[in-house]
């Protein structure tokens, strides 16, 4: 019975050795100002979420998920079970990619039953919601966008997002949150 976890990290080792390679694979981002936290993203030109499903999980959970997540990347693929199939090619939008994880006894392997889209949900401000205060700052100095220092979050990426076009806002987004990981990975 795969359980999330062995999902999961299965899934790392497949998208990192995969071509393209992504530039990097992260656990756990947190989303539209942490409302969701998506399992696994990989950078490639553009972000794709892989949210991970494993047999004893709630299948139906992802309805909501998928909302907060179809705002926020431009490619999502949910990762599940056998189990779940079915119900997932009902339920999920047709741009979600559907990715089965298959038990072989020494390793998990995956099979796509349907690929991922172009996402035609995405909101540029929701998803710039992944930014930091500062970072949201410091893109809005890159873009040549005045904000007003005073300001939140929300304010700041609505602001950009009613600014920006979906392109650039993703690329400042994955550079931003490249950049924090990076410096993140400096610091330990």
């Amino acid at each position: 019975m795969l359980k999330d976890a062995e999902i999961r990290n299965a899934l790392v080792q497949h998208l990192n050795t995969r071509y393209p390679r992504p530039a990097r694979v992260m656990q756990e981002l947190h989303v539209h100002n942490g409302n969701a936290i998506a399992d696994v993203v990989a950078f490639y030109k553009q972000m794709h979420c892989y949210e991970i499903k494993g047999e004893t999980d709630s299948i139906q959970r992802i309805l909501k998920q998928a909302e907060v997540f179809s705002h926020s990347f431009p490619k999502l693929t949910l990762v599940l079970t056998s189990k779940h199939v079915r119900w997932a090619l009902r339920n999920l939008p047709e741009y979600w990619g559907i990715m089965v994880a298959l038990d072989k006894g020494d390793r998990v392997v995956f099979r796509y039953e349907r690929k991922a889209s172009n996402n035609p949900d995405f909101v540029t401000d929701k998803a710039l919601m992944m930014l930091w205060r500062q970072e949201l700052l410091d893109v809005s100095e890159k873009m040549g966008i005045a904000l007003k220092k005073s300001g939140n979050r929300n304010d700041f990426a609505k602001t950009l997002g009613s600014t920006v076009n979906k392109n650039d806002a993703l690329a400042q987004i994955q550079s931003s949150i490249l950049n924090r990981t990076s410096a993140f990975l400096r610091q330990t």
